[in-house]
């Protein structure tokens, strides 16, 4: 099967290290040295009741994202339910609920892929990083973060299906939420001096410099956990023969197989703590976001301090050094560093973040394969909930 494929070829791939010339920027630039992000739980919703109609009916006549045109606010309760099929082209016929998934289903990439195929799924807001979650025929949700609300039937782009669903949407009481408890903002917490012992790159077993330490977390191990897995991350194998029993597993179960071990690298003098993933099941032995993930020996706040960094495989490519074959990382790395935090903010876990420019930010360096990154030298440092 392809998890299987994919887990080879993982195996047979080496992590292309960047090891080579960096260039750290000037602190004087006149940037200001932290910038208070601005999450979706704040804009316009946060904190206040909304005012919405006793009820709701949208009709969904296709597979593709329907943008309900209804604003939500972090912490609303909404009530769902729904009617009607959906038929596919293979002869599987399907209710809001969904069906189990069959074998050629592993094949395909879903909207949400722990859902069931043709169940009804919903998100809110657009942006790339939010993460689907679930519906059916009826459920009742705690809405993750503020925006608009979009429904989906759960199907492949491949898939051609005829028919409807007909949903209808309730509010619970309207409520404050999302307000602060007591205590400072992330952007009160932190300075550029908090990471003056932090190495602004990690290093491979031999000592070459690696990644750029681009992400920092404010929280216990728990909240790190599960701030991760809301947001659509899964923690990854720790080796080639656990990922070939899990992905043997996950293909006997019709699940879709993600969780690919990483290459192991350093921070402080020691391996990473945890590693965490996201990709599409059919493309993640050459394409995913991945990440590492280093608990520091600094309380702030009152919490531990988590330090990271964050990279996107694109493809592959010739290792210079060896000849071998190596994943080639997007040189725009300040994507996947915002990636991150766009993704936690769909989610809404965490309750305040900001940028940090160290006093001596990383902004370009040489890749061992030839070629380069570049980053604008900020760390996104977010608060957890």
């Amino acid at each position: 099967m392809v998890t299987l494929l994919g887990v080879l070829l993982l195996a047979m791939a080496g992590r292309g290290q960047n090891i080579s010339t960096e260039q750290p920027g000037a602190a004087t630039d006149g940037a200001p040295r932290i910038e208070v992000i601005a999450s979706m739980r704040d804009k316009g919703t946060t904190g206040a009741a909304i005012t919405h109609k006793q009820s709701y009916k949208f009709s969904l006549k296709s597979t593709e994202w329907l943008d309900t045109g209804v604003t939500v606010a972090a912490g609303e309760q909404a009530s769902f339910s729904a009617t009607g099929s959906f038929s596919f082209q293979d002869g599987r016929t399907t209710g809001p609920g969904g069906l189990e998934r069959g074998w050629k289903d592993l094949l395909r990439q879903f909207p949400l892929n722990s859902a069931k195929v043709g169940a009804l799924v919903g998100r809110v807001s657009d942006v790339g990083a939010s993460v689907p979650f679930p519906i059916g025929d009826q459920g009742e949700l705690t809405l993750p973060t503020s925006g608009r609300l979009f429904l989906r039937v759960n199907a492949s782009s491949d898939q051609t299906a005829t028919g409807s669903y007909e949903v209808t949407l309730k509010f619970n009481a309207p409520s404050k939420v999302g307000e602060r408890s007591e205590g400072k903002a992330v952007g009160e917490l932190v300075s550029p001096e908090t990471f003056a012992e932090v190495p602004r790159r990690v290093t491979d077993q031999n000592g070459n410099a690696g990644d750029m330490v681009n992400y920092a977390l404010l929280g216990t191990e728990a909240q790190v956990e599960t701030a991760f897995k809301a947001a659509g991350w899964v923690a990854v194998d720790k080796t080639v023969e656990d990922a070939l029993v899990h992905g043997i597993l996950s293909t006997l179960s019709h699940e879709a197989y993600t969780e690919m071990p990483m290459s192991t690298l350093y921070l402080f003098g020691r391996a990473q703590d945890l590693s965490f993933a996201r990709g599409d099941p059919l493309k993640v032995a050459a394409e995913r976001h991945h990440l590492r993930v280093w608990k520091t020996d600094k309380m702030v706040g009152g919490v531990p301090l988590w330090v990271g960094s964050c990279t996107h495989d694109i493809g592959f490519e010739k290792d210079q050094r060896n000849g071998n074959v190596t994943h080639k990382i997007d040189p725009k790395i300040d994507d996947e560093r915002d990636y991150l935090l766009q993704s936690f903010d769909a989610a809404g876990v965490f309750s305040s973040a900001a940028y940090v420019t160290p006093s001596d930010p990383l902004l370009t360096a040489k890749t061992a394969t030839g070629g380069s990154f570049h980053s604008d030298g900020r760390i996104v440092v977010m608060e957890l909930r």
